[in-house]
Order: C-alpha cells, then structure tokens, then sequence
C-alpha cells in the first residue's frame, strides 16, 4: 500500500515503467514519478482534445479522469483503461495515429 495515497499497487502497467512497487510504498521517487507522469498527461491532454476529451491527474497522481465536454467523468488506473473509457466517451474508436490528429500534433505550439 502507498503510504502517501492509501492505494494498492496491484499491477503496474508498462507506461508507468518508473513505478516500483516497494520504492513507491516508502515513498522514494515520488518527484520523479509526478514529474515524469506530468508529462505523459498533457500528451494524453493533447491527444485527446482531438476528440474533444479531456484527461488530468487525481490528486495522488495514481489514476487518470478522463471526462467529456459535458461533465461526465470516468476515473481508471492506467493508460490502457483510459483509452477504452475515452472511446466510450467519445462514442467510436480512438485512432492515435489519425492523419488529422497527427497533423494538428505537428502543428499545436509547445505549452
């Protein structure tokens, strides 16, 4: 169990690869971690503004919202159960390497 967020470490998906079990529950690492998890959620952010979704941190930066521009929201523990929610939000798949998201990835100024 995490002692900074109350939270069982039941498997670790591979993008969250700098996530050690044992470290995280002593609490080692955690800048790294949010740093290097910050990152991953504006990429995620930018992606999914395509299909007008949107994706941010829980407080413990330990799961994902991913939430519609109309309120719902769907609170998942990784990058794999993002994309299934975001799909069923958006109401068809997600295509990450669509030429028109490409194209406005290329584009979009750096924040």
């Amino acid at each position: 169990m995490c002692v900074l967020c109350s939270q069982m470490f039941t498997e670790i998906h591979w993008s969250e690869r700098l996530l050690d079990p044992e470290t995280v529950s002593q609490g080692a690492g955690e800048t790294i971690r949010r740093q290097s998890r910050h990152g991953r959620t504006r990429l995620l952010g930018k992606v999914l503004a395509h299909y007008s979704l949107d994706v941010s941190d829980d407080w413990s930066a330990m799961n994902y919202v991913v939430g519609n521009r109309k309120g719902k929201q769907q609170v998942v523990g990784s990058v794999a159960e993002l994309w299934q929610a975001a799909a069923k939000m958006a109401g068809r798949p997600l295509d990450p390497l669509d030429p028109a998201l490409l194209q406005r990835l290329r584009t979009e100024p750096e924040a």
